[in-house]
């Protein structure tokens, strides 16, 4: 498997995020190792709360809710997904799969960091995979919220009527783009969508861990990951996840905004099949786009602390 590492001097000076870089080697497919990047700020004693990003992100997008978990006794941990960020990145498409990054989460927060009682926060793509990974490690796990991301299932054994998912269409031809634009600038994409007029100094934080154009294949491979055709192995995948899931009680809410273009509703895929998801209305942000600690990362952040207060007075 070959491997770039982004050179560290591309991290220097980023605005808001002066945190200092920490490393877990996880498991290659090939009997080697990946050094997955993580960031860990406060006491180290505090309970754990693990932040995982998803596409076209890392971990710099919890920059601002880090030190508000950290000056509020948690131990903000926010992980980079491999192919992302200062975590290792495999050069070809095929070397990233679901699976692949659900066992290296797991092996990096449950087996390195060796994480017990750990509250989690997930977004997009973190959604999905952190989902699938507390299936797996319920006993671990404290709580979780869940933004601006969705679970897709597909029951295996009801026989597949049409190949194409419904509203697959708009999502079918960016996957067929960013199939052959080996250049995508996704920073771009990002402060495109988002709502706020970001600063280039943010824009260029995103863009920091993609030197040249050989570093974006983990980024063009999630696109082409999306579950746009119900032959995805990822939807059935789900699914037995989420039969696990359902004894999962703990606390589970969904925080999510009102202008997010990509899954505004993806709570209904969770609420209430997941128990712990019952007794916690989903709280919708106002004025934030799918991305939304961007938008609103002070609001954010003091629905994510009133949540996690009130876990610990239960």
């Amino acid at each position: 498997m070959e491997v770039l590492r982004t050179p560290d001097e591309c991290f220097d000076g980023l605005a808001d995020y002066p945190f200092s870089p920490n490393y877990v080697d996880v498991s290659d497919t090939e009997g080697g190792s990946l050094r997955l990047h993580y960031v860990d700020e406060g006491a180290r004693d505090g309970q754990p709360v693990v932040m995982i990003h998803g596409n076209p992100t890392w971990s710099y997008m919890w920059r601002k809710l880090i030190p508000v978990l950290a000056g509020n006794g948690y131990r903000a941990i926010a992980i980079d997904l491999i192919g992302m960020g200062r975590s290792d990145k495999p050069t070809k498409m095929k070397d990233y799969t679901i699976p692949r990054h659900q066992a290296w989460v797991e092996e990096a927060i449950f087996d390195k960091l060796d994480l017990k009682g750990a509250h989690f926060i997930l977004h997009d793509w973190g959604g999905i995979i952190g989902l699938r990974a507390i299936a797996d490690n319920q006993d671990r796990v404290a709580s979780v919220i869940m933004s601006n991301t969705g679970f897709p299932v597909l029951d295996p054994d009801e026989p597949i009527a049409t190949m194409t998912r419904p509203g697959a269409k708009m999502l079918r031809q960016f996957q067929l783009y960013i199939r052959f634009k080996k250049n995508w600038q996704h920073w771009k994409t990002l402060s495109n969508i988002a709502l706020t007029n970001m600063p280039k100094a943010d824009v260029a934080g995103f863009a920091a861990p993609y030197p040249h154009k050989k570093y974006l294949t983990g980024n063009r491979q999630f696109t082409q990951m999306l579950p746009t055709r119900n032959d995805n192995p990822m939807l059935t995948e789900n699914w037995h996840a989420l039969q696990k899931l359902k004894s999962f009680e703990k606390p589970f809410l969904n925080l999510f905004s009102d202008k997010d273009q990509i899954a505004p509703k993806g709570f209904n895929s969770v609420r209430p099949i997941i128990p712990g998801t019952r007794n916690y209305e989903p709280v919708i942000l106002k004025g934030g786009s799918h991305f939304l600690l961007e938008d609103v990362p002070q609001e954010y952040a003091a629905e994510a602390l009133k949540f996690l207060k009130s876990v610990e007075t239960n």
